[in-house]
């Protein structure tokens, strides 16, 4: 019992806080309560960004946010009322409507209330305020999912540190819900009947893929509520503007919805698209053309000051504001563009579903990671709205929101997009097609009935897991049974200390994780440590090659390899060796590397390790360079890269700066000479323990990396490994 009060305790404080901080800011200000709930979630939000910053991230500060935020509201809560134009209500529709959100909700409701079992909920989603709690601010690693804006998981963070996971599920739950009356709002403001309004909020609400989103802490559902509460604000201030000309009372509401639309980037990166549209949507307003200007500035910087925390943080963090992608515009050593290159290659990739079949697989298919139901294929219906111009404004909304699903084709990044379109069609739905639509959706949508033609296990809520909700079923049995990363995070807790670091080669479940793991994509640090353990295994029968040029001795500062054509392969080079008339120049602490691209690796070519390298991490363009500067004038008479890179038959040339500051070419000949294979085992292992890792993760089996795992498991000796951990298919070594 105690832990279901805490878990409403932990939802319920988080959204009044942000109900109490919103209705101080719109005290003067008519709006209904989702508006307040919405902009007082920015607020907050940001506070407990500085509260991590600071660290100071502790549930009795949480606590004193929240009551200080009460007591604000108490005492100058001044309710303003917003009444919405009602053109043709419902009526005895609202039973109707009444009973499909009903059961659907409790449905929803009992799966956010139990424990978190979705895929990126167990791995960032809470992980990081899981993190947050723990440590009381941000932790010092960078790490890929670190870097992404976090608006909501600030709000889940507080939820988290009172409730624990489904405390911080239960507030995306109150956002998704309270989208249903901003939908309906909306629907009144451009002049649709409230029929009209209720297709949009079935089209939305019954929608597999929305609901599985919005009964977990995947953040795609608060996203398209805060997206249309900046709608909302934006359609009032363009009624007001219409109906009366004084300025000050119309931009009242331009800071908000510009707030409101930028936390949109602060949730997820897509919400730029918002961003973006809501400053279109100020510019072409025909009415006010002289402070068109003026007020499309106001809200782009509104948008900008939600938008700045997440983008100050990672300039200062890593030097790229747009982290962890843009690594090309803005290099940086935290993160290779070849990362983010086959990232953005799987996301944007249909996969084995044809263009013709996009249709049926965002409906009923389920290829594309989630579906819509039967009302998905009936949008084009929507198409005679664009008659109108409400109909037009709610399609060219949706076209623009549409954008970010050629990014990641996963069906949940066209939430925005459909919840625009569903007003559209139900805009265009006379009143029999309406309610034939809401009974289609609502009937065809529901999880049992759902389950019966679909049987591959799809992208949606299965179960009605209510022993699991009430916590009948304890939650490490319900976690056991659900994810196997369950029980992989159990064993790492039980084998390893506190302060202990873990490379794993797979995903973990970081939520109920106490330990500090890095996943080995997700950073450059990572990825370099893995290409080291390939090396020693999967890739240990690859030629390498002493790649090496003469020329006669003279006295040089500076070396510099310079590749003068550009090829599809990489260029690696995994130590640099100097010679002097035949006897070795070993590299002194005070030489210096600098090299085009990924120059913070350059050291790995002169660490003594050949199971670290330095490479470009892309394919190889013209003028790609490797430097040595010298701490002085060194005869030198022979170089030798000890490379993979001779394989492509690239051609590779070898300068030299003289005594006078003067480069000049040493030469462009140089010879490849294969090398006998060599045991690379122990340098990998070296490569992990100077990283400061001291347990490695690895699957064995098929698929991923588990041709590692394979090799490791039975040869640990050879490795310099201890085998500490099982669980399943996964184990775990102690780097001795």
């Amino acid at each position: 019992m105690l832990t279901i009060l805490s878990i409403f305790f932990g939802a319920a404080f988080t959204l009044a806080t942000a109900y109490a901080l919103g209705a101080v800011l719109l005290r003067k200000t008519p709006a209904p309560p989702e508006i307040a709930l919405g902009l007082g979630a920015v607020a907050e939000s940001f506070l407990v960004f500085l509260c991590l910053l600071l660290n100071v991230g502790q549930w009795a500060v949480y606590l004193g946010i929240g009551l200080a935020a009460a007591a604000a509201a108490l005492l100058r809560f001044r309710r303003v009322a917003l009444r919405d134009p009602v053109k043709t209500p419902l009526g005895k529709g609202w039973i109707a409507a009444g009973t499909i959100f009903g059961a659907y909700g409790v449905w929803y409701f009992v799966n956010a209330l139990a424990p978190e079992t979705t895929p990126d909920g167990v791995t960032y989603h809470l992980g990081l305020p899981y993190e947050y709690v723990r440590l009381g601010g941000f932790p010092d690693h960078i790490a890929f999912f670190g870097m992404l804006p976090q608006g909501m998981e600030m709000l889940y963070t507080v939820a988290f540190t009172f409730g624990r996971h489904a405390a911080a599920k239960l507030v995306e739950f109150g956002f998704f819900v309270a989208t249903l009356p901003l939908i309906f709002r909306i629907g009144r403001r451009l002049g649709a009947p409230d029929r009209a309004g209720l297709v949009a909020a079935i089209f939305y609400f019954c929608a597999p893929v929305v609901g599985l989103t919005g009964a977990s802490s995947y953040n795609d559902a608060a996203g398209v509520f805060f997206m249309l509460a900046a709608f909302y604000l934006l359609l009032v201030w363009r009624d007001t503007r219409r109906d009366n000309m004084r300025e000050n009372q119309d931009n009242r509401y331009l800071v908000p919805a510009g707030l409101l639309a930028g936390f949109c980037y602060a949730i997820k990166l897509p919400g730029l698209m918002v961003a973006a549209a809501a400053v279109l949507f100020v510019l072409a307003q025909r009415n006010c053309k002289a402070g068109a200007v003026v007020a499309g500035v106001v809200v782009a910087a509104s948008a900008g000051l939600a938008m700045a925390p997440w983008l100050i943080r990672n300039a200062v963090l890593t030097g790229n504001p747009l982290a962890p992608l843009m690594n090309g515009l803005f290099p940086n050593p935290y993160f290779h563009v070849a990362m983010e290159r086959e990232l953005a290659s799987g996301l944007g990739s249909l996969g084995a579903v044809k263009p013709w079949q996009i249709p049926w697989e965002l409906a009923f298919g389920d290829r594309l990671s989630g579906t819509y139901g039967p009302l998905l294929l009936t949008i084009p219906l929507g198409l005679p709205a664009l008659r109108k111009p409400a109909g037009r404004l709610c399609w060219a909304a949706a076209a623009i929101m549409a954008l970010a699903w050629f990014a990641n084709t996963g069906a949940r990044f066209l939430m925005p997009s459909v919840a625009f379109a569903a007003l559209a069609l139900g805009m265009a739905l006379p009143a029999p097609a309406a309610w034939a639509a809401i009974l289609l959706q609502s009937v065809l949508c529901w999880p049992q009935l759902v389950a019966t033609w679909e049987t591959r296990y799809g992208f949606r809520l299965h179960e009605f897991p209510v022993e699991a909700a009430l916590r009948i079923e304890p939650e490490e049995q319900y976690c056991r049974r659900r994810f196997d990363e369950y029980t992989v995070a159990k064993m790492i807790e039980r084998a390893t200390p506190p302060d202990s670091r873990t490379l794993a080669l797979l995903p973990v479940a970081n939520a109920y994780l106490d330990r500090d793991v890095s996943v080995h994509w997700q950073s450059a640090e990572g990825e370099r440590l893995l290409d080291s353990l390939r090396l020693a295994s999967v890739y240990s029968s690859s030629p390498a090659y002493d790649w090496k040029a003469s020329w006669p001795i003279e006295s040089l500062r500076a070396l510099r390899f310079r590749l003068p054509a550009g090829y599809q392969g990489e260029c690696d080079i995994s130590e640099v060796q100097l010679y002097s008339a035949g006897y070795r120049i070993f590299p002194s602490p005070e030489w210096s590397v600098s090299a085009w691209p990924n120059r913070w690796e350059g050291p790995l070519a002169l660490d003594g390790n050949i199971a670290t390298r330095w490479r470009t991490w892309e394919p190889v363009r013209a003028g790609m360079y490797f430097e040595i500067d010298l701490d002085h004038a060194q005869r030198l008479s022979q170089a030798v890269l000890i490379s993979h890179t001779p394989a492509y038959q690239a051609p590779l040339e070898f300068y030299g700066q003289g005594i006078d500051g003067q480069w000049h070419l040493l030469s462009n000949s140089p010879t490849a000479l294969p090398r006998p294979p060599q045991d690379l085992r122990l340098e990998a292992t070296r490569a992990l323990r100077r990283a400061g890792f001291r347990y490695l993760l690895a699957p064995t089996g098929t698929g991923g990396n588990t041709p590692i795992g394979n090799i490791l498991l039975g040869h640990e000796p050879e490795w310099g490994l201890e085998r500490v951990g099982e669980a399943g298919r996964y184990y775990l070594f102690h780097v001795k």
